[in-house]
């Protein structure tokens, strides 16, 4: 019940402010269910009498007229709210999967490398959709058990009336059947724990083989062998846990057939008897055999949708779990001071979550307001983990990362994640418009100054012929597989929208995390140069691999093993005897010479 009160608060108020006659339209459902069998229950005995009693044909019209038209009339309202029903489900399905998503962006960045969160996730969309159909699934089930239990005391009492040992029958038949379909569910439960990794894993093989941006590494390094391979291997796998199911739930599904054959055995054998000794007339034994058969579906209505609500409600609640789902870091609630910031690194250490190996140890590193600091490196000497801490996508394991002398965990998350425009090496354009992948606002949503805006940004980034070929200027859309319009930019020319997206954003800091691995050393360099410009007085951090970004820079810090090996300005580092820089530097530098 915990469970159900939790989900009807979490979830019933917003389908109801979202759709307003959803609840009402569940409730005509239910009362047209109630009344349907009672239509006939009262009606074909009065039917029956008279064809052979009176034969009074006036009566008989009457009563037919009742019954045909009262079912007509209750069809036909029930219909058209099933349709209209059935238009809110999948709004509202699509909603929550909405909501969903939405919660999922907003979690801390290090919960989406987590393996229990993703599995979480997985458990949240899955159960929303293909085993509890949401909201209104479970709105459903509720209604359903209203309605089948104002049914049962209704049809209770007409039985009671004639004949109480068939009652008692039906209702120990009813608990039996209750019993094996809760076993039944049970197995059910057990199956959804063990399929939703495996339900993952499956539909991410299944989606890499038909993602065309996979297309040239799939055919020259001919992995679709190996991708049919683990698609083959989690497929068995689900359909080794569909197996499962089914054979556990088979011996339970037969038995409910028992239980069904011997009932109706019972009460045709029962009212038949009472009518041949005289005890009923025809008309009651009519009534008592449409009643006890409306009954005992009832029952076992009632029945199932306990179970089912109580499935459904199992499955839904992993929803519940996952909006609830604990954030990864700390928020505090002070406002980011405006302007230009001081960065320190006080005795940081970091290792990833549920790993002992530190990434970064013992790192003391202060960036003055204004200052262009390069952070260079060997692969794994932690630069990019530099950059995460500060951007707070992860806090660090030990040490202090202070902003302005106040520790950055202790300022508004929002306010500080405004203060930075990164560009990481792993960047991603979504398969929108050019104007929407840099200012990522709605096209509904862009001004006049926006288009300007991003009309000068395309040259500022060295974007001028690619701007030529946009049929459509800046509303034209990116990529093929989201419209067949679309244009495929090169790797430069992503690499460079991405620099543009970082200067709209106007950050007091701007980071360049390699961004320009795609482009060639001479084309770095000009990147560096003309951007270096563009951010004026901005603190900006610059990694590369590539040493043509230190020129442009006030100190450079080289980092080590997790450490701040050296650090200097390019003329200090590249004059230290076998250090590492001026290594570095002699490496790239013998290629131009």
């Amino acid at each position: 019940m915990k469970k159900l009160r939790e989900i009807i608060r979490l979830m019933f108020p917003v389908a109801a402010k979202r759709f307003p006659l959803f609840f009402p339209l569940e409730a005509l459902k239910t009362l047209c269910d109630i009344l349907r069998p009672f239509v006939a229950i009262f009606t074909t005995p009065l039917i029956v009498d008279e064809l052979v009693g009176g034969r009074d044909l006036t009566k008989l019209f009457i009563y037919a007229g009742v019954l045909v038209g009262g079912e007509f009339l209750l069809n036909a309202i029930r219909q058209l709210s099933v349709t209209q029903l059935q238009k809110y489900k999948e709004r509202l399905d699509n909603y929550f999967k909405e909501l969903t998503s939405e919660h999922a962006m907003g979690l801390d960045f290090q919960l989406t490398e987590d393996k229990k969160m993703l599995d979480q996730l997985e458990k949240a969309n899955t159960g929303m959709s293909w085993y509890s159909d949401g909201v209104y699934g479970i709105s459903e089930q509720v209604f359903m058990f209203i309605g089948n239990a104002i049914k049962i005391v209704g049809l209770v009492t007409v039985i009671a009336l004639h004949a109480p040992l068939l009652l008692a029958v039906i209702v120990v038949c009813v608990l039996l059947q209750a019993v094996l379909n809760m076993k039944i569910n049970k197995v059910e439960v057990k199956a959804f724990e063990r399929l939703s990794k495996v339900n993952r894993m499956f539909g991410y093989y299944g989606w890499e083989m038909t993602d065309f941006r996979y297309g040239k590494d799939i055919r020259l390094y001919d992995a679709s062998h190996m991708l049919l391979d683990k698609w083959d291997s989690f497929g068995e796998e689900s359909f080794q846990g569909w197996k499962w199911q089914a054979d556990t739930s088979r011996k339970y599904a037969l038995l409910q057939g028992a239980v069904s054959l011997f009932e109706n055995a019972f009460v045709y054998g029962y009212t038949g008897l009472k009518t041949i000794v005289g005890a009923f007339s025809l008309g009651i034994f009519t009534q008592m055999l449409t009643a006890t058969d409306s009954l005992f579906g009832t029952l076992g209505g009632l029945a199932n949708n306990i179970t089912e609500l109580m499935k459904r409600i199992n499955y839904a609640y992993e929803f519940v779990i996952f909006m609830n789902y604990p954030q990864a870091m700390p928020k505090g609630d002070k406002p980011v001071p405006q302007g230009q910031h001081r960065i320190e690194f006080r005795n940081v250490s970091f290792a990833y979550p549920n790993t002992d190996q530190k990434v970064l140890s013992g790192v003391n590193l202060t960036v003055e307001k204004g200052e262009r600091l390069s952070v260079v490196g060997l692969n794994g000497a932690g630069k990019t983990t530099l950059i995460k801490l500060l951007c707070r996508l992860y806090d660090p394991t030990e040490g202090q990362i202070l902003l302005d002398g106040t520790d950055i965990r202790e300022y508004d998350y929002a306010q500080y994640m405004k203060q930075f425009s990164p560009v990481f090496q792993d960047f991603r354009l979504f398969g929108f418009s050019v104007c929407e992948n840099i200012t990522l606002k709605d096209r509904e949503n862009l001004d006049e100054k926006d288009r300007r805006c991003v009309s000068g940004l395309l040259k500022q980034a060295g974007l001028d012929k690619f701007a030529e070929k946009l049929d459509s200027g800046e509303d034209t859309k990116l990529f093929k597989y989201m419209d067949e319009e679309g244009i495929e930019p090169s790797g430069g020319e992503q690499q460079k929208l991405a620099l543009a997206r970082a200067l709209y954003k106007d950050a007091p800091v701007i980071i360049l995390d390699e961004p320009t691995a795609a482009l060639d050393p001479v084309a770095e360099y000009e990147i560096y140069k003309q951007f270096n410009s563009l951010i004026q007085d901005k603190t900006a951090f610059y990694i590369s691999h590539r040493l043509s970004s230190c020129r442009f820079c006030d100190h450079i810090a080289v980092f080590s093993e997790g450490r701040v090996a050296e650090y200097g300005t390019h003329e200090e580092l590249v004059n230290i005897p076998d250090g590492i820089y001026a290594g570095m530097f002699e490496a790239q530098a013998q290629y131009y010479r």
